[in-house]
């Protein structure tokens, strides 16, 4: 079953109650849609300041932050917001070149966008080519910006949503066809896929007994393809857990949860660990980003200082990042 309107399966009960997966499928706009170059006057502000206290990608000059500070309030990333659903952001590790999904057109495409510097707002919105058949949402990009992996409910699918990947010889050129993921696809529903920036390990999130969303893993390469998914050890609860994100050093792991002790529906969960080799311990809610609203991250800079993260803050649904002060 696939669920054709996001706003039926935003809460908790009607997650239950259906096959539907956070960010699988159309967004919920709580007060209606927001003009968006009204949302972006808003936001202009507030966001550059926010970024000038992180890296700038431009010019290579990291300004850093303090890792031991929390994140501070979240802001609209400049350039792409719309007055439809956006969400799932995911970044080049400069942070220059954006990968998201917008239901903007009608379907749910996938789009890419680019600016100059993490200062800068993005430009040069385009529909990717050769992958957007149907609905697909949710895309994360390897760091050599040649394989592209994303969910989607299009006919030729194992069941329900399932994750695809789509290659390309070059950053800037075209995508070929997206082929189905081998391993990680059942009968079930499978979205929001994460590769991590080693490029060993897929996260996903898969709908199991009773609608419950399980965030799981698969080990691997990108070449050689990945086997043997699991959930994760360390954070798995009896809660719907979403939208996994890796840190670039492998030690913390983002994800939205409607687990007890957040402020909304669903809200940021962290949980770290001391070396790859061991497990995820003590989640904790990411209490400086989230609100009574919906809260999920999309991807954090290489750098630890900026979290990327889909939220309907502010009456609207879209994308926003929160930045770790100096």
């Amino acid at each position: 079953m696939r669920c054709w309107s996001f706003a039926m399966c935003l809460g908790l009960e009607l997650v239950l109650a259906s096959a539907c997966n956070v960010f699988d499928h159309e967004l919920p706009v709580p007060g209606g849609p927001v003009d968006a170059q009204v949302a972006e006057d808003v936001a202009e502000d507030v966001d550059a300041a926010a970024l000038d206290a992180g890296t700038d990608a431009g010019i290579g000059a990291s300004l850093g932050c303090d890792l031991t500070k929390p994140f501070d309030s979240a802001v609209l990333v400049r350039g792409i917001a719309s007055s439809a659903q956006d969400g799932s952001l995911r970044l080049s590790p400069d942070e220059k070149t954006a990968y998201f999904f917008s239901a903007r057109t009608g379907n749910q495409l996938l789009y890419t966008a680019s600016r100059v510097s993490v200062t800068d707002p993005f430009e040069n919105i385009m529909v990717l080519a050769n992958v957007n058949i149907g609905n697909q949402y949710n895309p994360t990009i390897t760091t050599d910006g040649l394989t592209l992996y994303f969910a989607s409910f299009r006919t030729g699918g194992t069941g329900n949503n399932d994750i695809y990947q789509a290659v390309r010889s070059s950053p800037t050129g075209d995508f070929e066809s997206a082929q189905l993921v081998p391993n990680v696809n059942t009968q079930a529903s499978e979205v929001q896929p994460y590769v991590t920036h080693d490029g060993t390990t897929i996260y996903f999130v898969r709908t199991v007994a009773f609608g419950q969303t399980v965030i799981f893993r698969a080990t691997g390469s990108v070449a050689g393809g990945f086997i043997n998914p699991g959930t994760v050890p360390g954070i798995t609860s009896p809660a719907n857990d979403s939208d996994p994100v890796q840190s670039a050093d492998g030690l913390t792991l983002f994800w939205a949860s409607d687990r007890a002790g957040g402020l909304g529906s669903f809200d940021v969960w962290q949980a770290k660990r001391a070396s790859t080799s061991v497990p995820f311990q003590d989640p904790a809610a990411v209490a400086s980003v989230n609100t009574n609203g919906f809260e999920a991250p999309s991807d954090v800079s290489e750098d630890g200082c900026r979290l990327y993260m889909t939220s309907t803050r502010g009456g609207r649904t879209g994308m926003y990042v929160a930045t770790r002060p100096q």
